[in-house]
């Protein structure tokens, strides 16, 4: 039975109008390529050897930009209401998400919504999703499978499925062509006892 519910934030909660090509364009400055930097912070983490001051200064490049795409958010529909009618069902939440701790706060505080999570995993406690999923479980002091992740990508899904968690993949596109796992179009659907057993 779920008893813990661990939500992305940007693509499932918010979406956040990140200028990601003005990112790419300082990350090739700093690293002196032309290369993509697709996917971003694992290509970030390869080309800088694993140099954290090299790290730091990348991660800041994206977190200001992140910043300034938090003050411009835009909540998804009904993820408010999701969120309380869990909270008011006493059910524990976390927030996963691969911003910096500054951009997500502030959509929080924006939203009101601070005060819902047991816990707030950032980028920069880690930039691996399945780690931050355990330390969400861990926090919670609850068992895996009686944990649910909610999130847009496909990698949500198979860090969930890693960490022994119950994946939702909450992404319109997948409904009729993903069948690794329950797929919703709404947060709203959340509220299905199916999902929730």
């Amino acid at each position: 039975m779920i008893k813990g519910i661990i939500f992305d934030l940007d693509g499932t909660l918010v979406r956040l109008p990140i200028k990601y090509d003005k990112i790419f364009t300082k990350l090739q400055d700093l690293f002196n390529t032309q290369d993509e930097f697709k996917p971003l912070i694992q290509t970030i983490i390869k080309k800088a050897n694993n140099d954290s001051k090299i790290i730091k200064k990348a991660f800041d490049i994206i977190c200001e930009e992140e910043v300034i795409a938090a003050n411009n958010f835009k909540a998804v529909d009904d993820s408010i209401d999701t969120l309380n009618y869990f909270k008011n069902k006493n059910y524990s939440l976390c927030l996963v998400t691969m911003q910096c701790m500054k951009a997500a706060k502030i959509v929080l505080d924006k939203m009101q919504i601070s005060e819902l999570f047991s816990s707030v995993i950032t980028r920069d406690i880690s930039s691996d999703r399945s780690i931050q999923i355990k330390e969400s479980v861990n926090f919670l002091s609850f068992f895996p499978d009686e944990v649910m992740v909610v999130g847009d990508r496909i990698h949500d899904v198979v860090s969930a499925k890693q960490v022994g968690c119950t994946p939702v993949l909450f992404n319109k596109n997948k409904v009729d062509s993903f069948n690794d796992c329950k797929v919703i179009s709404e947060l709203l659907q959340l509220m299905n006892p199916n999902f929730l057993t």
